[in-house]
């Protein structure tokens, strides 16, 4: 038997070279390139073209390459086998320095400085003590609490935003329906990192988004598509929004013409906050796989009815 291993336009070098290295004796498929579906027992894929996945007649597992799995919601015959989430922690790492570089910009006022320096001015900007900077997380899943508690380790004043009730130890949660428009009304600065599925398309909408107060700033590093773009520029150009990082959008890359590539308000990186590492996630892939041999349920499990 053999994995199907396809990283879309990523490529595939450095996975196979780290599944080869922990799993010497395995064959190996790199998609398109595959004698016989029927050999196939795994598929270790990232962007796999709609459809492709319905015929391996004995498929035991999908193995995702990614964070997330939007791309299986355009999927309408999916096999009926597990689907596991890829966990690596140095993704959570670089992705919580992505957000602790970023709110420290906005705190610090380095936004600003730039623009001084442009003008040649030399004046110093007041900043409010650290723990009265209020930084707010959606999404508070397992790299979302990191972040989460990261900042709040950093001596930012953390809130995050819950549907069912958690505990996050030393993170103010607000929870339900009710509690949204208190969590947003005081925030400097709001990280989302909820996963994009029916519920989370346009989530942060022309409503929602208008909670926030003029001067906060918003960082997305989920996927583009969580955010309604036309009204997140519209309150940036009427000055009730103070700023976006965009690390995602619901196309990528954005067309050259796009509005956020000069807007003074849009700060724009290539979907680059948390970068995957084969040589260490290659191991969840491989433990997960030993398990299925074993007779043991692979985790964590992706489901695509719920997005996450």
């Amino acid at each position: 038997m053999a994995i199907l291993l396809y990283n879309g336009t990523l490529g595939t070098d450095n996975w196979l070279q780290a599944l080869k290295q922990q799993l010497p004796e395995e064959t190996i498929y790199c998609y398109p390139q595959l004698p016989n579906k029927a050999d196939v027992e795994f598929a270790a894929v990232w962007n796999l073209p709609p459809g492709e996945l319905a015929t391996y007649p004995n498929l035991r597992a999908i193995l995702l390459l990614g964070a997330g799995g939007d791309f299986l919601m355009r999927e309408t015959n999916l096999p009926d086998v597990p689907i596991v989430r890829l966990i690596d922690e140095n993704v959570a790492y670089d992705m919580t320095q992505y957000c602790l570089y970023w709110v420290a910009h906005y705190y610090r006022h380095f936004d600003s400085y730039a623009r001084q320096q442009a003008e040649k001015i030399w004046q110093r900007i007041e900043y409010p003590p650290i723990d009265q900077y209020k930084v707010g997380v959606l999404g508070l899943g397992a790299i979302g609490t990191q972040i989460a508690q990261s900042l709040n380790y950093t001596g930012y004043q953390v809130s995050a935003w819950v549907q069912s009730h958690r505990e996050v130890e030393q993170i103010t949660l607000f929870q339900g329906v009710d509690e949204f428009a208190p969590f947003m009304a005081e925030l400097d600065v709001l990280v989302n990192i909820l996963p994009l599925t029916a519920d989370t398309h346009c989530f942060l909408n022309l409503e929602r988004l208008r909670l926030l107060p003029n001067h906060a700033k918003i960082i997305n590093i989920s996927r583009g598509a969580v955010i309604d773009e036309q009204a997140l520029r519209s309150l940036l150009d009427t000055g009730e929004l103070g700023g976006a990082v965009l690390d995602v959008f619901p196309s990528e890359p954005p067309s050259p013409n796009h509005w956020v590539w000069s807007h003074p308000k849009v700060k724009v990186t290539p979907h680059i906050s948390g970068q995957t590492y084969p040589r260490s996630a290659a191991k969840s892939l491989v433990d997960n796989i030993l398990r299925i041999r074993a007779g043991e349920p692979p985790f964590p499990i992706f489901d695509p009815q719920r997005g996450y």
